[in-house]
């Protein structure tokens, strides 16, 4: 839908006063001198760092990396005190992200989104890393506490070259802390909050770093330990179902219904074999526990349900790397071999199918159709009123335990000289053995007219799925992926940089499910594999202005594999004949991008910035039509999509005691062409999860209180445009229009001390300032409209303690 032409105004207005803010900073009035060495020990405000990042899997520094990159460092984690998804997603202008509740997000960047959302997940747009762990599946990222960690690296723009399919519109990396050789160190953390008219949070954290054999053998561990207190209260109601029983939520309904609890550590030996050779192993946990919802319903108070069901979240997830570096005489040689698996458990409330499915359907589907399951005799499968009922309660589990085994090898040049080159090979491996996805009714009555009426069609005479079991589905899966890639820049003057990369992607597929159908129809087996090829590329130029100023342009493309829509059900009424495609092909993104890069040594003032063009080939969706396919999900190729955008950045310090960090982003997205005329409606749409305007940013204050002790004070501000919450204008399943997001802005406030040498830090904090109940998600996946809303606004108190060397400090 075209915005009107007062949100076009709108849109204008601050577009410009994004321009205006981001010129002004560069006018910015010189500071006085930096901080002395005392205050940069101690986490004062230091002047400009530089800053190393492995965007192009070498290490260089930020500002010579012709590329648009957001980076939180060590001690901008720590300041901002970010420990999760939620805290840096909402912290990045360029990421907008849904979420059902902890584990479930889902982030798109630029606004390269298909409308996957936690219900229904097409393969990841996003790359997403830890260290080099490739760790994006089913359209789902860990959610990963986070501590002990140096930087995360947001990539923003096609990384298909570099890593492969998945990071078509970008990455995100984890750069976890690496043993230290020669020092001890270690550290402690402690966090506790208040939420608002709620429970409390709690957090325990601590590393330990010892070099077993100085310069030889180190071992880094790390351990922490996370309670999240509920907030969501689950209201005691009646319910009188259509089909006309009556029952209450008494066994679920309590007052802060939710709570989260997360428990992990990492372990990690390096062993510096010899000057030129080294090699790092890397173990690292994580349990992730949940209960109830993060949401709301529109009809009743704010942060409060009705449910009738279970509703739960378990992810245990398992990381292990082994890397070894080597010098070869021509090169730098890198392996690394590693494994991830993360098993998820979920129990999700589905009750409100049985109310409303089909409800808005064109063919004239009614409210209650399925409740009549439950019932003696019923208006539709019956010959007369509802009789004999039960309440039509349902509830699924969803059943996942994913395994990825890589292997990468790559080879680079050594520093110095003009040419510079990069060559590797990229062979991964995925397994999933046990995914299922059963429904049960507990309420199912074998005897009533619904079910007998459903067996006499398809010819059975009892049910075909254990008691209680509505609908299952089971599938193994095996995804065979190959990568080989190259990437070559050279300086052809001491100002003029060339760039180009080139990657040919190989995928294998196959899948094999044993158990598809309801409880009263015939099982429909089936087993499908495929294979697709891609090839694409990147070439750009850099050139530098003067030495602290880069100007870029480039183009790169990245890419996801296509796919098969295997394990329907096939025959003359079968989801195949009624439109839905045997295979769907790769989708490719090109972006066309000019950048720059600039530092103001004189004024202590970093900025960054781009503006980007993307064209969006044979757009992947995943779509649920009942109508089509009542079974299951599937994919297709919907047409084209155009996303113009800017995004700009500054860190700003004022002397010795302030500093500014700042960034804005603004994308438009839509869709421009459809291949299919079955979905042209979509032509003209925005696309969804893709806000027009988003910014952030943070001041912090620091002044010396004596020679050993500081205090500070810190207020950052996030805001997240309105947005689109599907692609379809019209959810013909449900009959719910599609819901245009409402903007939000979020505020939190830090008060402390800490000392000079940055061993220790006592801070009070409150975070989510104004109390905004922010819809991060407005879910109709559960034929009904659910608000994943935020925390409320938690008062809370952390302290940090190091000692040695060897722990980064506690800013």
């Amino acid at each position: 839908m075209d915005p009107s032409p007062h949100q076009a105004r709108g849109a204008r207005v601050q577009i410009g006063l994004a321009v205006t803010a981001a010129l002004a900073a560069a006018a910015l009035p010189p500071a006085p001198a930096l901080a002395d060495a005392a205050a940069e020990a101690g986490g004062g405000p230091p002047g400009l760092q530089e800053v190393v990042v492995t965007a192009r899997k070498v290490a260089e520094n930020l500002q010579i990396v012709p590329e648009s990159i957001d980076v939180f460092t060590q001690k901008d984690l720590q300041n901002l005190a970010i420990n999760n998804m939620d805290d840096y997603l909402q912290k990045v202008p360029s990421i907008s992200y849904i979420s059902t509740g902890p584990g479930t997000q889902l982030f798109v960047m630029r606004g390269v989104s298909d409308g996957s959302n936690p219900n229904y997940a097409n393969t990841s747009s996003t790359g997403f890393f830890v260290d080099d762990i490739s760790m994006s599946y089913g359209g789902s990222q860990p959610d990963l506490h986070l501590y002990d960690v140096e930087r995360i690296e947001v990539l923003n723009g096609p990384q298909g070259t570099t890593f492969g399919a998945g990071a078509m519109s970008g990455a995100i990396r984890y750069i976890t802390n690496k043993p230290d050789l020669n020092s001890f160190g270690a550290g402690v953390d402690f966090d506790g909050g208040q939420i608002q008219s709620a429970q409390q949070n709690w957090t325990y954290e601590g590393f330990l770093n010892v070099p077993l054999a100085p310069g030889v053998l180190g071992l880094r561990l790390s351990g922490y330990s996370n309670s999240q207190g509920g907030f969501i209260n689950n209201e005691l109601v009646t319910r009188t179902w259509v089909n006309t029983a009556k029952s209450t939520n008494a066994p679920w309904a309590r007052d802060d219904y939710n709570r989260e609890n997360v428990e992990g550590g990492r372990a990690e030996l390096k062993a510096q074999v010899n000057e030129g050779w080294s090699a790092l192993v890397t173990y690292a946990f994580q349990r992730q526990h949940t209960l109830g919802a993060w949401d709301e319903l529109p009809n009743l108070p704010p942060r409060t349900v009705d449910r009738f069901g279970p509703e739960a979240n378990l992810f245990e997830t398992n990381m292990v790397e082994f890397r070894v570096d080597g010098d070869v005489g021509i090169g730098d040689l890198v392996y690394i071999g590693s494994y991830w698996n993360q098993e998820r458990r979920q129990v999700n409330e589905y009750s409100q199918y049985e109310e409303n499915y089909n409800a808005g359907a064109p063919t004239g589907g009614y409210p209650g159709t399925q409740e009549g399951f439950t019932c003696l005799n019923d208006p539709y499968y019956g010959t007369g009123p509802f009789t004999g009922c039960k309440p039509a309660t349902q509830y699924y589990e969803y059943n996942v335990d994913p395994e990825q085994w890589s292997n990468e090898l790559r080879l680079t040049s050594k520093p110095g000289g003009r040419f510079h080159w990069l060559a590797g090979f990229f062979w991964e491996r995925i397994t999933d053995k046990n995914y299922n996805d059963p429904y049960f009714m507990p309420n199912l009555q074998y005897n009533g007219a619904a079910f007998q009426s459903e067996l006499a069609y398809y010819g059975l005479t009892k049910p075909t799925l254990p008691p209680g079991v509505w609908y299952t589905y089971t599938e193994t899966s095996h995804i065979l992926q190959t990568t080989e890639f190259a990437n070559i820049n050279f300086d052809v003057t001491d100002k003029l940089n060339v760039e180009a990369g080139v990657v040919h992607f190989h995928d294998d597929e196959r899948y094999d499910t044993p158990i598809l159908g309801f409880a009263y129809a015939f099982n429909t087996p089936s087993d499908f594999s495929q294979s697709s090829h891609k090839v694409d590329g990147k070439a750009g130029l850099s050139y530098k202005v003067t030495d602290h100023a880069m100007v870029y342009a480039d183009w790169g493309q990245g890419f996801r594999p296509g796919g098969s829509n295997s394990g329907l059900p096939s025959g003359p009424n079968g989801c195949y004949a009624s439109g839905v495609p045997q295979n769907y092909t790769p989708d490719t993104l090109n972006n066309y991008e000019v950048g720059w890069k600039t530092t103001f040594p004189q004024y202590q003032l970093l900025w960054n910035g781009a503006a980007y063009y993307m064209d969006w080939k044979n757009l992947q969706a995943l779509i649920y039509n009942a109508l089509v396919c009542p079974t299951s999900s599937y994919n297709i190729n919907v047409g084209e999509a155009h996303i113009y955008g800017a995004e700009s950045n500054i860190d700003y310090h004022l002397g010795e005691r302030w500093a500014l960090q700042a960034s804005v982003n603004y994308t438009q997205a839509s869709v421009v062409d459809v291949i299919d005329p079955n979905y042209q409606a979509y032509l003209g749409e925005r696309l969804p999860f893709a806000p027009y305007f988003s910014w952030s940013w943070n001041v912090r204050y620091e002044q010396p209180l004596s020679d050993r002790l500081r205090g500070y004070a810190q207020f950052d501000m996030a805001h997240k445009g309105d947005m689109y919450n599907g692609l379809n204008p019209n959810d013909v399943n449900t009959g719910l229009p599609r819901i245009l997001q409402p903007s939000y802005s979020l505020m939190n406030l830090r008060l402390g001390l800490n000392s000079a040498n940055g061993k220790w830090l006592t801070e009070f904090y409150i975070t989510n300032l104004a109390d905004k109940n922010a819809i991060i998600y407005s879910n109709t996946g559960n034929f009904d409209l659910r608000l994943t809303t935020n925390e409320p606004r938690v008062y809370g108190l952390r302290v940090s303690y190091r000692w040695g060397k060897a722990g980064g400090g506690a800013e």
